[in-house]
């Protein structure tokens, strides 16, 4: 028998993780994974990286997109990578496997995913356990993408929020010498998908992933312009707590090639953890030709880095009436 390759997008009546793992049918989605590790000789030493799988549906064509990204906090260094294709069905070869030759290739397995990445500055070769598993977000996985009215606008979404991630890392320097490193870490895996309009300014979100470091997350999903905003708190013992009463304000304003980006945050969350947090980035400079993809440290009220915080931040945000290029999905950098 022929192996199915896309399955129907299905929304209040969608099946559980596994069932919709597969690329869904006229609707955009991706396999997207955010994480930091550090050599366990030198724990402050840290790295991020990010490997993101997007299916762009747009104008009725379905394009794949691979961005892998790769950031050492000690000497400041950024790497990105992108590439697309038309031709998706290949990537897809079983249920279980998502190939990206020759860069990247996601595996699932009983008890983790695998993740191999092999780029011109690093590479990386990863094991990511399930943790305490998978949770939806939204309503029963149902996440509205700023715009409540218009039913189109929607996702279904869920994630692995707590992988503890060990393997190596590999980083190239431009004499063609390598250094190897043996790596542990956290990683978070988002998978979501739904028929939102991916290039509307107004579907650009504001995204923060909380990770803790006494193994509790949370996640937030805002819509500035419009205001609409969603939340998911997750305790240690895996309790789920969907939340929208909190508020974040940006302590400044950048500019990357005409768009303005917010920087740095105050977080007030009422009820949830210690309540009043600030939000840090580690670093400037983590832009991915179009967006912000920054780890930021997390700091409580009495000044102490509690955990890290993956932050994600799309250009249409800041910038109403301002559209960012579609052609920015069909470079290759």
């Amino acid at each position: 028998m022929k192996q199915k390759y896309t399955i129907p997008y299905r929304e209040k009546d969608h099946g559980d993780f596994n069932a919709e793992w597969l690329p869904h049918r006229k609707v955009s989605g991706w396999w997207y994974i955010t994480g930091y590790l550090a050599d366990p000789e030198n724990p402050e030493h840290i790295y991020s990286y990010q490997y993101t799988l997007l299916r762009a549906r747009i104008y009725g064509v379905t394009i794949a997109v691979l961005q892998l990204a790769f950031t050492e906090f000690a000497t400041g260094k950024h790497f990105f990578k992108q590439r697309f294709s038309l031709f998706e069905k290949k990537f897809f070869p079983d249920e279980n496997n998502i190939h990206f030759p020759p860069l990247a290739h996601l595996a699932r397995g009983v008890d983790d995913f695998s993740l191999g990445v092999k780029a011109d500055e690093f590479s990386l070769d990863l094991k990511l356990n399930y943790g305490k598993g998978a949770f939806w977000h939204g309503d029963d996985g149902v996440l509205v993408m700023g715009e409540p009215d218009d039913p189109e606008q929607r996702t279904v979404y869920y994630s692995y929020p707590n992988m503890p991630t060990m393997g190596e890392a590999v980083l190239h320097n431009s004499a063609g010498e390598k250094t190897t490193l043996k790596v542990t870490g956290k990683s978070w895996f988002d998978r979501q998908w739904g028929p939102y309009r991916l290039i509307e300014p107004a579907t650009h979100w504001e995204w923060f992933s909380l990770r803790f470091f006494d193994d509790e997350e949370v996640m937030l999903f805002a819509f500035p312009q419009h205001p609409y905003q969603d939340g998911t708190y997750i305790d240690k013992a895996g309790n789920r707590k969907s939340f929208r009463d909190y508020t974040y304000t940006e302590k400044e304003l950048v500019e990357v090639e005409g768009f303005i980006f917010s920087k740095g945050w105050n977080l007030v969350m009422p009820g949830i953890k210690e309540e009043r947090y600030e939000i840090r980035p580690i670093m400037d400079g983590q832009v991915n030709l179009a967006y912000f993809e920054l780890l930021a440290e997390i700091i409580n009220p009495s000044g102490e880095r509690v955990g890290y915080c993956f932050v994600e931040l799309l250009p249409g945000v800041r910038n109403p009436g301002k559209k960012p290029s579609f052609k920015k999905l069909l470079m290759n950098v």
